[in-house]
């Protein structure tokens, strides 16, 4: 597949700066998928008296700096993850708070046609008809590009797709992409297609192609005695939480 050197990037390099934190902020460190809620909670927590900062990157990116013991009181990841990390003893062992569940769309510039996606070979002819695809690079470990690349495989179009399909760092920027008018079409979590301006959904993945992926937060060890950590885990667990979430396209699962 090809890829453009200006958009190369490490995966880790899509976590958003956390080099001005104030000592006294709380960190989470999240998956990108649930990126535009958790962009507001910060103003929610403020209520309680305390300084909020979230940092966003794919799943393995996220891993990596928890395991590196980067600064963070939350985690927000697939329950996998979270299991992983609570193996290694980074976090709290326990149930972690179920968020909610983020599925899966086709994106295209706002504006421009939109093929038809609702079944398996609606969208499989729309992979096939469309004059470029873009996708997050899979080397990022992200779990959209690693499921996108199994989707491809399983649809049979995957010797197809090289000749146009540009790799970008992370969903974000394929999304851009599209929006420029770069890329056709690509496949990201609903979540990023609503906040990334010039681009629209033309709908979700076929009901029996759907990937649902659950996030969820934990509580790091070295913040379980904090009594902010504690309430920061209390309002991700509000009925307000609960209701910004869905406004954003989270699902209750």
């Amino acid at each position: 597949m090809k890829t453009p050197l200006i958009l190369l990037g490490l995966a880790a390099a899509s976590i958003a700066s956390a080099q001005n934190v104030s000592a006294d902020d709380l960190v989470i460190l999240s998956a990108a998928a649930v990126r535009p809620a958790l962009i507001q909670v910060p103003p929610l927590f403020a209520k309680t008296g305390h300084g909020l900062t979230v940092s966003f990157g794919n799943a393995t990116a996220i891993q990596n700096k928890v395991l590196a013991g980067d600064r963070a009181d939350i985690v927000i990841l697939p329950p996998p993850q979270l299991d992983g990390l609570i193996r290694h003893g980074a976090l709290v062992a326990g149930a972690p708070a179920e968020l909610g569940v983020v599925r899966l769309g086709i994106a295209a510039k706002a504006g421009a046609a939109k093929p038809p996606v609702a079944t398996p070979e609606d969208f499989r002819r729309a992979l096939l008809s469309a004059a470029s695809f873009g996708m997050p690079d899979p080397a990022d470990g992200s779990t959209s590009s690693l499921y996108i690349v199994k989707l491809l495989e399983r649809l049979g179009v995957a010797p197809h797709m090289p000749a146009k399909t540009t790799l970008f760092p992370d969903g974000t920027k394929a999304l851009e992409a599209v929006a420029k008018g770069e890329i056709a079409l690509t496949v990201a979590p609903i979540t990023s297609i609503y906040v990334v301006p010039g681009v629209e959904l033309v709908g979700p993945l076929p009901e029996a192609l759907q990937l649902k992926t659950v996030y969820a937060a934990a509580l790091v060890r070295t913040a379980a005695g904090s009594e902010a950590a504690k309430a920061l885990m209390a309002t991700l667990k509000s009925s307000e939480v609960a209701a910004l979430l869905k406004q954003k396209g989270i699902d209750p699962r």
